[in-house]
């Protein structure tokens, strides 16, 4: 399994949390950002044709590639064309999306499968002009139990119903089994990969393991990239196909 090299986070990974609270979409971004997230959209379009709702779950080989705010975005990013988005938090141990849109975190997804509160309660309904919410919750002792349990399956097919997208956050794929558990609920992955950090060998770790589940990989959203004008967020999208 690959490990993340701790030398480069200790004294990085506040700012680049600081920095992606920054960077959620909205019509005042930058227009370098807000034209990546459309072609971003648009590629995801095309590699998962056909009607009914798609299921599209962002992760990343490791801590600290932005995969949070590239689910957060992508989601606001379809909402834009007036269809029904839900975000799903499933990153059960660090949750990040209540701090990133400025909502309650409690309750959320572990409190509606262990039964402690409604669906009502833990969904954070319009947070952006068509997206809803559904937040990690209060953090279980065991989320990979939460993740494969037969309510998980249960709410992801009556959500299916609803929405025309549902985006699933989730952890790293090399930290926790979680991202290959849910791999049986969607209709295909996106990686992503930060400029200078994400580790080459630990992307392709989390490859196999994502092929292992026979997860779709989609492709590649790659950010956080140095341009000539300057050091601005980005994302690049690489098709990737199975072979």
């Amino acid at each position: 399994m690959g490990v993340f090299d701790s030398r480069r986070t200790s004294g990085r990974s506040n700012s680049i949390e600081k920095s992606e609270t920054k960077l959620i979409l909205s019509d005042k971004s930058p227009w370098p950002i807000q034209e990546a997230y459309k072609a971003l959209r648009t590629n995801i379009t095309f590699s998962l044709p056909g009607t009914g709702c798609k299921v599209i779950a962002v992760s990343s080989a490791q801590q600290h590639d932005g995969k949070s705010t590239i689910c957060i975005n992508t989601a606001i990013s379809f909402a834009q064309l007036n269809k029904k988005v839900l975000l799903i938090e499933c990153d059960l141990r660090l949750p990040t999306v209540g701090t990133k849109l400025e909502i309650r975190s409690v309750p959320g997804l572990s409190d509606t499968l262990i039964g402690s509160a409604q669906i009502s309660e833990a969904l954070r309904r319009n947070v952006r002009n068509g997206l809803d919410v559904l937040p990690a919750g209060n953090i279980p002792p065991d989320p990979t139990w939460l993740l494969q349990s037969n309510q998980m399956k249960v709410l992801i097919e009556q959500f299916r119903k609803l929405y025309d997208y549902i985006l699933i956050d989730l952890p790293p794929v090399t930290s926790v089994a979680d991202a290959s558990i849910i791999s049986r609920y969607a209709d295909g992955f996106l990686v992503a990969v930060r400029h200078q950090v994400t580790e080459i060998p630990a992307l392709e770790d989390a490859l196999a393991q994502l092929h292992l589940a026979e997860a779709k990989i989609l492709g590649f959203v790659y950010n956080d990239v140095t341009s000539e004008g300057g050091h601005y967020y980005k994302s690049y999208y690489k098709g990737y196909y199975k072979k």
